[in-house]
């Protein structure tokens, strides 16, 4: 079964990339798309694989957990794989721009968790003896330390931007109490200041060659 996981994980990659040459080095998007959606058969192969072999009487190891996990993980990353791969090929091999924040993948995880317990718990009443079926339990509880762990990501994010938020204003001068204006900004004197400037002379910027501005 472990060879068989491998296998899929090695075919799926062989797959993707063949699709991605023919896409962009042969420019047959078509034949790309048909190529690329022959991931998903990987999956079902594997899947038929394992339940074969639990039909069979083998009893259930970590491998067949594992085979769960690999096709719950396809089934929710598989998708996001390809494209992620298609637009690094596209912007020509640079990192394409994150779109999925840290809880978004969280709950991508979660859910790949949630599809692989059902997998699992569909082959133990499957096979309906729990003496055979006992390593995909412990398998299951093991698991749970994934999602678990990744939980520590979004947390920290989440409160790294809830104390790292700047104030909405900054805080007034010293000198100046709440309520205060700032000094004007007006030139020139104010509505109740004398002119200081010499009554019937004219501007000096306002004359030109003797005469001033009509």
């Amino acid at each position: 079964m472990l060879w068989l996981i491998i296998a899929a994980e090695a075919g799926f990659w062989i797959l993707l990339a063949t699709g991605l040459l023919v896409r962009y080095g042969l420019r047959l998007r078509r034949t790309s798309w048909a190529i690329l959606a022959l991931t998903p058969v990987l999956d079902l192969v594997l899947l038929v694989a394992a339940v074969i072999d639990m039909r069979s009487g083998t009893v259930a190891t970590w491998q067949h957990g594992l085979a769960g996990a690999y096709i719950a993980y396809s089934i929710v990353f598989g998708h996001r794989t390809i494209t992620w791969a298609d637009e690094w090929v596209a912007r020509g091999f640079k990192k394409p721009p994150k779109v999925l924040g840290e809880w978004a993948v969280w709950f991508r995880i979660a859910g790949a968790y949630a599809i692989m317990c059902l997998l699992l718990f569909g082959a133990t009443v499957m096979v309906g003896d729990s003496s055979r079926t006992s390593a995909l339990t412990v398998f299951m509880l093991n698991a749970l330390k994934v999602p678990v762990i990744a939980l520590i990501w979004p947390v920290a994010d989440s409160l790294g931007r809830q104390f790292g938020r700047k104030p909405d204003g900054d805080p007034p001068p010293a000198h100046m109490g709440p309520g205060m204006d700032g000094p004007s900004e007006r030139s020139g004197p104010g509505p109740h200041q004398p002119d200081p400037r010499p009554a019937g002379r004219p501007d000096a910027d306002r004359t030109v060659d003797g005469q001033r501005d009509r």
